[in-house]
């Protein structure tokens, strides 16, 4: 089976909700589990479904934990390692910031760095998940679940926000000081920093760090021969120890040996980078 790796656009009902949707399946010999993917934590929660082997987490023992068929994905601060089986199959729709909580009226600060049952949160999901474990083909997923999505985003009240509309400006590397970006929305900086870890579940200053890094790690796997420190700079680093901070803190590891565990990720074993 040819390895699928595919990242789509939303429905333009969905745009400004949904960020994207990731659809992932590579197989492995009968009998041999997937490579551990070392996940670096990106500035985004999610709603990924496992339509067929599950996908675990592996802590620094060793220790597994499987995660439900439908996970709800809070907004990640490390590092984690994930585990999947010989049939790797994973449906992922990354939320534009702001739109997990409109949609569950949770509070992203209960949820972060946490995986919770999608199924709990969203009873009629169950419904959902089964369609998406019988679809076909990648678009098929989509469809089912932007047919869930569509008449719950209709029904939200679209509660334009400020604070989502500045953690955009901070994916895109585009907002300056925190301080400037609190006074472009009215906002005291002391409420910036408490509306936007309810919103999203961290503070500005560390999901700054989070949009950056993950910038760099997808400038590199795009283009793994330019010049590492370039990269950084282009990517809002001041120099390299500035760059390797931020590995530290966020990934536990220096630049050197993330990449290293970067470059036997399960994807790669097909010549696929995720970029």
């Amino acid at each position: 089976m040819t390895p699928l790796f595919l990242t789509l656009p939303p429905s333009p009902a969905l745009a400004g909700w949904v960020a994207r949707h990731q659809v992932i399946r590579l197989r492995f010999p009968a009998g041999q589990r997937a490579p551990i993917k070392p996940y670096w934590p990106r500035p985004a929660c999610a709603l990924a479904f496992y339509p067929r082997d599950r996908e675990a987490l592996v802590d620094g023992r060793g220790r597994e934990t499987i995660k439900p068929r439908a996970a709800l994905i809070g907004q990640p601060t490390e590092l984690t390692r994930r585990a999947g089986g010989a049939d790797f199959c994973v449906y992922q729709i990354e939320f534009e910031p702001g739109a997990l909580r409109r949609l569950s009226g949770l509070s992203m600060a209960e949820l972060t760095d946490q995986t919770l049952d999608a199924e709990a949160v969203f009873p009629d999901l169950r419904a959902v998940a089964d369609r998406i474990a019988e679809a076909s083909t990648a678009q098929a997923m989509v469809a089912t679940a932007e047919a869930w999505l569509a008449p719950r985003v209709a029904a939200c009240r679209r509660d334009p926000d400020g604070v989502d509309w500045a953690a955009a400006r901070l994916i895109a590397g585009e907002a300056g000081s925190l301080d400037r970006l609190a006074r472009r929305i009215d906002r005291a900086p002391r409420a910036f920093h408490r509306a936007f870890r309810h919103r999203l579940g961290v503070s500005p200053k560390l999901f700054a760090r989070i949009a950056r890094l993950d910038r760099l790690i997808r400038a590199r796997n795009a283009d793994p021969a330019a010049d590492w420190l370039s990269l950084a700079i282009g990517a809002g680093y001041y120099d390299h120890q500035h760059m390797a901070r931020d590995f530290r803190d966020l990934c536990g590891v220096g630049p050197s040996r993330f990449l290293a565990a970067e470059a036997a990720a399960p994807e790669r074993r097909f010549g696929i980078a995720e970029r």
